[in-house]
């Protein structure tokens, strides 16, 4: 069996066409109605080698959406760790985010649309709410006010913040990127922050 770098090149790029026909497959069937043979179809050649990447369909579409948050998550991440003042810092990390999920549209689709549909638990979706959550976490973090939301609190922010980004996306998510004023009208008083913070 060869195992070197040319054969790690060729199973990454059968990966990444499965992952493709994967794509494809959600928007002519739909999450719900999805199989594994829709998949293989859709990949062409290398939806032969299916099963030499993955177990099922379920675990081709988790690593999907695994790869596809990293893509889309990555810049509010990076936005976020830019020092600053904290409106600006949650102003700059929404940006962000709503900037690559505007420019990635099939990713946010599949991660904010159609994963919730596919996936019991709803993993890859509570995942974007829980990267929310834990930024609003830190926004509050140096407030020492006693009236600052609790965890469950922000977690309740970024579930309303995520849904609204979701409600664009389904209404075509056109204009995502003009969101951000109404998250930050949204957040910036529940959090207890004005402008000089």
């Amino acid at each position: 069996m060869n195992v070197g770098p040319s054969a790690g090149v060729a199973q990454a790029r059968e990966r990444r066409h499965l992952v493709g026909g994967l794509f494809v497959a959600v928007e002519r069937r739909g999450p719900a109605a999805l199989t594994e043979e829709d998949v293989i179809a859709a990949a062409g050649p290398a939806g032969g080698a299916f099963h030499e990447h993955f177990r099922d369909l379920d675990e081709c579409f988790d690593f999907a959406c695994e790869a596809a948050l990293d893509i889309l998550l990555g810049p509010m991440v990076a936005a976020w760790s830019v020092p600053r003042r904290r409106p600006e810092r949650l102003g700059a990390a929404l940006a962000a985010l709503l900037g690559a999920l505007a420019a990635q549209r099939r990713l946010a689709e599949l991660c904010l649309l159609h994963s919730p549909v596919r996936q019991g638990d709803r993993r890859t979706y509570e995942r974007v709410v829980d990267s929310l959550a834990e930024l609003l976490v830190d926004v509050r973090r140096p407030l020492a006010a006693p009236e600052a939301p609790s965890a469950a609190g922000e977690q309740l922010l970024a579930r309303g913040a995520v849904g609204l980004i979701a409600a664009r996306l389904r209404e075509g998510g056109a204009d995502l990127e003009e969101l951000r004023p109404r998250l930050l009208a949204l957040l910036l008083p529940a959090l207890e922050l004005d402008a000089t913070d």
